[in-house]
């Protein structure tokens, strides 16, 4: 499929398997007004912060959370469908984890009126 967004640098990447979304972050550089905390369990963390156009994550570093939260914050900013897109890519399964993440990030984007995703 090859999803493209930009880095720091404004060069074009392309993440497609699970382990590009670990090694070629993009969104957890915590930008703007933080919106959100949320604690999936015991270990498991992230905060959503908006500056009016992306949003960004601060989280825990569990393989999972990050993976799932670069793509939602993919899908947001290109307004993609955030399941679908989760999907997509490549060795990675939606497991509870996974799911807790979406459903938590989604509330946060429904419960804001002033997101657009």
């Amino acid at each position: 499929m090859g999803n493209m967004v930009k880095d720091e640098c404004g060069c074009v990447i392309t993440r497609k398997y699970a382990s590009d979304f670990l090694i070629k972050r993009v969104y957890d550089k915590p930008k703007g007004k933080e919106i959100a905390t949320v604690r999936i369990d015991e270990s498991r963390w992230f905060k959503l912060f908006y500056d009016g156009e992306k949003i960004t994550y601060k989280s825990s570093e569990c393989p999972v959370t990050i993976i799932t939260l670069e793509a939602l914050c993919e899908a947001f900013e290109e307004k993609k469908d955030p399941k679908e897109f989760l999907n997509s890519i490549k060795g990675f399964t939606l497991n509870d984890i996974a799911k807790k993440v979406m459903e938590q990030f989604l509330g946060v984007i429904n419960e804001k009126s002033g997101l657009h995703s």
